[in-house]
């Protein structure tokens, strides 16, 4: 006899660490009405405000008060509403700060595009002026992002005290595995309530048909006493006949079901369901950057580097000078690189050894080496043996932020020495990265330190946004990190 075990879900006010915690007091619904009245007035009050401050200091008075008041809710209303019907205020879509941060930035110019050109077709611009516009729309847009971090930090608390549920869920399955999922749940904080566990015990040949309609039935019976939101199916994939049994006796529950990951499948970072032409596919891995990511970080790349390029421009003329009157050599030593998918490129350096190594061996820079030259150890000290790269970034081989390109050389080396090393690669080199700003650059004189490195620029490939290159490219400048071991 197979052995069915039903477990109701420990307290709300027992948390992973066995403390007491708060029984939750909000549902995401409430959550997300909350949060979109909080955003509306905040947003309608403070463009108010700011086109009355502006109207008073510049003209002395506020005309047609009662059209402004009007005119700002309504605005706020615009902006409120789309991201109502985009999800933007459930705990899922809460708790990713890079979506919210995209989501504000669009609804906000599309909703003040629509407001502006509202203005100009009933010909409210001749008393709404133009200095107003400006103002209420860059404080509607602080405005916005401060509510919006402020409800996501509001969310974030409140689920990790308990007071904050979202999605009741029952878990049934093989015993470890329904145990396993539990704890991921519970541990992640999400606002998942686990509503009931099912144990079956499917590893004797077959499960009898009654023990199977037993635990269906219970899992029936606590839906219709309490809301179950979801279902999750913990089985090896194998057992699809189960699964499919399953999925047929729970068809009476109104739940989304899903089916956790297979325990031989547990390599995978993040599995998803996924089309390639009509054919449904289980995605293993993904491109680092999507189409819309990599034409972000170009366009980013591109004004950033040519801006940096034109105001550095005197300096570069002067670093020139200071090298030819230096050393004999060239004032740029190009080096054969591996960029994006491996292909070779040259990077571009300011000249600061006496040497021009680009061959099958290439020794790394060591402290006091004496290749360096005096100007040459000025250069690679402060970075700035680094800014010709800028023409690689613009010419398209590299990036403004990056795993760091090593010559073809060390390449060859670390790649049969270090798991996964040519993944690197999935992306574009960059002049800084997360690496060099932690830390982890200089000479490599051990393979744990390249491991080290490899690491940083794993991390940062699976977490890019265009606010981590900004935060990277800042601490290059400031942080005394990016600055350790560079000789």
């Amino acid at each position: 006899m197979g052995k069915i075990e039903t477990s109701l879900h420990r307290q709300a006010s027992e948390g992973l660490s066995g403390r007491k915690i708060p029984r939750a007091i909000m549902g995401a619904q409430s959550l997300a009405i909350l949060a979109g009245a909080t955003e509306y007035l905040l947003i309608a009050a403070a463009c108010y405000q700011a086109g009355a401050l502006y109207h008073r200091l510049m003209f002395g008075h506020l005309p047609y008060s009662s059209f402004y008041l009007a005119a700002t809710f309504c605005l706020a209303a615009m902006f409120v509403l789309p991201c109502g019907l985009s999800r933007d205020y459930s705990i899922k879509r809460l708790l990713d700060s890079r979506a919210q941060l995209q989501s504000v930035f669009l609804h906000w110019n599309s909703a003040y595009a629509i407001f502006v050109f509202a203005l100009f077709m009933i010909h409210a611009t001749d008393f709404y002026s133009r200095g107003s516009i400006a103002v209420q729309y860059a404080t509607g847009l602080l405005a916005a992002i401060v509510a919006r971090l402020a409800i996501a930090q509001f969310a974030v608390r409140s689920l990790e005290k308990g007071m904050l549920v979202g999605n009741r869920v029952l878990v049934i399955g093989d015993t470890q595995l329904v145990d396993e999922t539990v704890w991921r749940l519970r541990r992640d904080r999400k606002g998942v309530e686990i509503a009931a566990t099912i144990n079956l015990d499917w590893h004797l040949p077959s499960i009898l048909d009654d023990e199977l309609r037993v635990a269906l039935e219970k899992a029936e019976a606590l839906a219709r006493h309490d809301t179950v939101d979801d279902v999750i199916i913990c089985l090896p994939w194998a057992k699809g006949d189960l699964i499919r049994r399953i999925v047929d006796g729970l068809s009476a529950i109104p739940a989304t079901i899903h089916t956790a990951p297979d325990p031989a499948w547990r390599w995978t970072n993040d599995p998803a369901l996924a089309r390639v032409g009509g054919l449904r596919t289980i995605q293993l891995a993904r491109t680092p950057l999507t189409r819309k990511d990599r034409i972000i970080k170009r366009a980013f790349d591109l004004s950033v580097a040519s801006l940096l390029l034109l105001a550095s421009s005197p300096l570069l003329l002067a670093v020139a000078i200071l090298i030819k009157f230096d050393s004999k050599g060239p004032v740029i030593f190009r080096q054969r690189r591996n960029g994006f998918n491996q292909r070779e490129f040259r990077v571009f350096k300011f000249r600061t050894m006496h040497t021009l190594d680009d061959g099958a061996f290439i020794r790394q820079a060591t402290r006091n080496d004496h290749r360096i030259t005096s100007v040459g150890k000025f250069l690679r000290a402060t970075n700035i043996d680094e800014l010709p790269q800028l023409l690689n970034v613009i010419i398209g081989d590299m990036s403004l932020v990056g795993p760091r390109p090593h010559a073809v050389a060390h390449n060859n080396v670390y790649e049969e020495r270090i798991r996964l090393y040519a993944r690197r690669h999935n992306v574009k080199p960059g002049i800084t990265g997360w690496a060099q700003v932690r830390g982890y650059r200089g000479e490599t004189d051990s393979i744990q330190k390249m491991r080290d490195r490899v690491e940083h620029d794993f991390y940062y490939i699976d977490h890019w946004s265009l606010f981590f290159d900004i935060k990277i490219l800042l601490m290059t400048l400031f942080s005394l990190r990016s600055y350790r071991n560079a000789y």
